[in-house]
């Protein structure tokens, strides 16, 4: 190791290693004295990990990530595997939503990643954003309204756990008033990472609408 790393403290070598694999996702909020080591010496971490393990070093201003393009243990099930992997449709469907649901944030709020405050949401605002898109492309085989929360519910933890959204706490006084409908949502860093407009809105409409109903009996 010490060939890619001269002349740079082992210590903090070891612990931005460190973070990059114990997360899908390591942000400049998190220790932001250490993701600037990282991004100062990113070539060497970008070498170390491309020579030996065949991975991609992606860093930008806001967050890391290490790119992972195949699996070597055959053995695994992609069920097996620790990582954001969706593998049902309706989580597939959820997701891509989701990023729209981003983006149009984005576009309504004129808002950017370099924003110093975080932008946030109300689930019962995604939940109408994606009940309108299923009705555009599906009409009246469009899942009922419960059968999209459900879709969205599926999700949620996932995107929680994997930092792509972070839940808000109430406030005490507001615990036990608060409806699911009205959690707060924080937009975290790795939603910019996915650009659903490169996918362009055909794709998601072809997804949403490939076999006629089977997302509203998915939600079913």
């Amino acid at each position: 190791m010490s060939a890619y790393f001269e002349r740079m403290s082992a210590e903090r070598v070891r612990k931005v290693l460190n973070v990059l694999v114990e997360a899908p996702f390591f942000y400049r909020a998190d220790e932001p004295d250490l993701f600037g080591f990282l991004r100062k010496h990113r070539a060497e971490f970008q070498r170390f990990f491309q020579e030996l393990y065949g991975w991609q070093l992606v860093v930008d201003t806001h967050g890391a990530r290490l790119v992972k393009d195949k699996w070597h243990n055959p053995a695994l099930r992609p069920s097996q595997h620790d990582v954001f992997d969706l593998t049902r449709r309706d989580d597939c469907i959820a997701f891509l939503l989701v990023l729209e649901f981003h983006e149009h944030l984005l576009d309504e709020r004129n808002a950017s990643i370099d924003d110093p405050e975080p932008m946030r949401f109300r689930f019962g605002d995604l939940f109408a954003f994606v009940r309108s898109r299923f009705q555009e492309d599906l009409g009246t085989q469009a899942p009922d309204d419960e059968g999209v929360r459900r879709i969205l519910r599926a999700l949620m933890p996932s995107l929680i756990r994997f930092r792509f959204l972070a839940e808000i706490e109430p406030e005490r006084e507001e615990r036990d008033s608060v409806d699911r409908e009205n959690l707060l949502y924080e937009c975290l860093p790795a939603l910019y990472l996915y650009d659903v407009r490169a996918l362009g809105r055909s794709a998601l409409s072809g997804a949403i609408g490939g076999g006629p109903s089977q997302v509203a009996e998915d939600a079913q």
